[in-house]
């Protein structure tokens, strides 16, 4: 199987962003008056403050071969409601993982930055010592989730929008939305298309396009496996799909507990050989549903 790339905000109200940006942004194909920039900050808005999962990952590759890992992730949103410099820390996530064996005590560290590159940590028994990455090429395990697709929240400003009209899928008239990415933020993806529920502010389906322009990946999510914590809708499954090698990944969600207090040290590539699993016992209080 091919290597696993290893990837998941909260502040500012859509209705806020002013006439010029909207107007230098994108056109309104319909009647609801919504750019592609709203919905797409409506999408950001959709996360929690703070989380702690618990997740599996099960791979499939062409000949039918299935890879599961298991690991658990602490994520932090740090954007504010004031316009935050460039090279401001906005998100940060750590995950280990669990399973199986030759796995155990694998460790990243994501640090999204707006308007330039991220930055990342990994740690492994076989490395023993912590090393720095880059979150949009590692490639950890086998999974077609990079770690990107797994950690980033992403900022408003990091590219452009376009409203294009709305399509049907699993049911649901979406919205669909051309996302542009910006080059100086090193994305992994140069553009992306978004189809978004209109209820829930979750991308039911994301296309993915390379630098050359070609259709590289494709991640679905069911609706009827988004779950509601804390007042934000999470996909209890989404599924990877790598259109060039003809695999796919699904990604499961275990556990979730919503808006615990997490101390800011767990973020630290210090802290990645020593990362302690949370307490568990947590019941559906606790988990915020």
């Amino acid at each position: 199987m091919r290597c696993l790339k290893a990837r998941l905000a909260a502040v500012c109200c859509c209705f806020l962003i002013p006439a010029l940006a909207r107007a230098a942004d994108d056109a309104l194909p319909a009647a609801d008056g919504i750019s592609g920039r709203e919905i797409y900050q409506r999408v950001l808005d959709n996360k929690l403050d703070t989380s702690y999962m618990e997740h599996r990952i099960v791979s499939t590759d062409p000949g039918g071969s299935i890879q599961n890992l298991y690991f658990w992730s602490r994520f932090k949103d740090l954007r504010t409601p004031d316009a935050a410099p460039a090279g401001a820390v906005i998100s940060k996530t750590v995950m280990k993982f669990t399973a199986p064996y030759d796995k155990q005590d694998t460790a990243y560290l994501f640090i999204e930055r707006k308007g330039e590159e991220d930055e990342g940590f990994h740690y492994s028994r076989k490395r023993t010592r912590v090393t720095r990455i880059s979150p949009a090429k590692e490639s950890i395990f086998g999974s077609d989730f990079s770690l990107d697709d797994l950690a980033v929240v992403r900022h408003i400003d990091d590219a452009t929008y376009e409203r294009l009209p709305d399509e049907a899928l699993q049911g649901q008239t979406v919205w669909v939305i051309a996302v542009n990415h910006k080059p100086e933020t090193d994305p992994t993806y140069k553009r992306s298309l978004l189809y978004v529920d209109k209820a829930r502010n979750v991308p039911l389906r994301t296309r993915h396009w390379d630098d050359a322009d070609v259709e590289v990946k494709q991640l679905d999510i069911p609706r009827e496996r988004l779950e509601q914590f804390a007042g934000v809708w999470i996909p209890m499954e989404a599924t990877m799909h790598d259109l060039s090698e003809k695999t796919q990944s699904v990604l499961h969600v275990d556990r979730v507990v919503a808006n615990p207090v997490l101390d800011d040290t767990i973020f630290s590539p210090q802290k990645l050989p020593n990362l302690e699993k949370a307490a568990s016992g947590a019941g559906a209080d606790e988990q915020g549903r």
